[in-house]
């Protein structure tokens, strides 16, 4: 991973900021205006981890929400932007994308202002109902080191929907034999710090079941479940070298994107928006950038908040705040954040049901993770969970 300033990168979306029809400037435009072989520019973006296709697509896809966040840029200059031939060809694609029109989403992300929509969201966040006794006695112990796996046995006895639900996932084959008995599928199958992490995720489903769309919700609870194992799994076929905290980044992994639900919640101002800005930004840190720009959040910071006010361990909400740095471009990220970054890219991508993944292999081949084909077909397709 190169810690250094993403010169080139900087260089190509100032070509991209400068030309009057970003969406038609090549390849070898830009080599040729920054006085590079095209073997040469190539070798360069591929050090500084990306591709000229990424960096334009990104560009095009941001110039795009970006654009419709005021009324200062016209809709039909956008267009022309965009390299589209007339608009109504736009119109009809991003309806398509967003599932509606450039005009109602202006207007969506038009409703309330930052200060407002940052206090509502806290509002709905301290009003959650508290996390169940079972998952609080689990938090609490595991604090001060004295959870065992019979500990663990006895705590979750008390509460057999949980019970059932973590049989129903250790039973699942990603997970491997299927075992007979709850203590069979914490101590083989899931493990001690999995389940707490978990029961944090089942209660949060159960406290917003009747707030959020139940499609987000679901394929939001799908991923999180998913996460511990995908991190399993790229830890050990991926070729990653990186030495990780593997507890806290579990944490990371699960939790991060929780802030999609609080921000999704019915009694959000701009829930409307964030559900067609799911359904139309194709990756994570475009979302965080465009809600950032829109609301004064993002999804890191939405976690932290909801994760705070159930004291999930500050190391966690540390690393979420740093990641948020990152994202933002406030501190330069090192090749662990790079990693955890990409993870969550992939799980954001399977909250929002994308079909091409185009763009989480290239990432992955320029991170050199050379495991990542075969696991992604496991991660992208395995189709038996329910979200019980």
């Amino acid at each position: 991973m190169n810690n250094k300033p993403l010169l080139l990168t900087e260089a190509v979306n100032s070509l991209l900021i400068e030309s009057i029809v970003p969406a038609t400037l090549t390849i070898e435009q830009c080599a040729v205006t920054l006085a590079m072989s095209m073997t040469s520019f190539r070798r360069k973006l591929r050090q500084e981890e990306t591709t000229f296709k990424l960096i334009q697509q990104k560009y095009l896809n941001e110039l795009c929400v970006y654009a419709l966040l005021t009324k200062h840029v016209s809709i039909d200059s956008l267009v022309v932007k965009l390299g589209y031939s007339e608009r109504a060809t736009f119109e009809r694609a991003f309806r398509n994308k967003f599932g509606i029109t450039p005009s109602q989403f202006r207007e969506l992300s038009l409703v309330g202002d930052d200060k407002n929509n940052k206090k509502n969201l806290s509002s709905i966040a301290q009003n959650m109902p508290p996390l169940p006794d079972s998952c609080q006695q689990l938090i609490g112990e595991k604090d001060q080191s004295s959870l065992d796996l019979q500990r663990v046995i006895e705590i979750i006895a008390k509460d057999p929907i949980f019970t059932g639900r973590l049989m129903g996932l250790a039973s699942r084959a990603i997970y491997g034999k299927t075992p007979n008995t709850i203590q069979e599928a914490i101590s083989r199958n899931l493990g001690i710090n999995t389940v707490v992490n978990l029961a944090v995720v089942y209660s949060v489903k159960d406290a917003l079941a009747q707030h959020v769309d139940q499609t987000v919700i679901n394929q939001s609870i799908h991923a999180f479940l998913m996460a511990p194992k995908f991190f399993y799994l790229m830890r050990k076929s991926a070729g990653i070298e990186v030495k990780f905290d593997i507890a806290l980044i579990e944490q990371v992994l699960i939790f991060s994107l929780l802030g999609i639900l609080l921000l999704c919640h019915k009694n959000a101002p701009k829930h409307q928006l964030m559900l067609h800005s799911l359904r139309g930004i194709d990756d994570l840190d475009s979302l965080n950038h465009y809600i950032h720009k829109s609301m004064g959040m993002s999804v890191f910071s939405a976690s932290a908040l909801m994760l705070s006010l159930w004291h999930i361990d500050m190391s966690v909400i540390k690393q979420l705040n740093h990641l948020d740095k990152v994202s933002k471009k406030g501190v330069k990220g090192n090749e662990h954040d790079e990693l955890v970054l990409f993870m969550l890219s992939c799980l954001y991508a399977l909250i929002t049901g994308r079909k091409d993944h185009s763009k989480l292999e290239q990432k992955a081949e320029l991170l050199n993770l050379d495991g990542f084909s075969d696991i992604k077909l496991m991660f992208f397709t395995d189709h038996s969970f329910t979200g019980n």
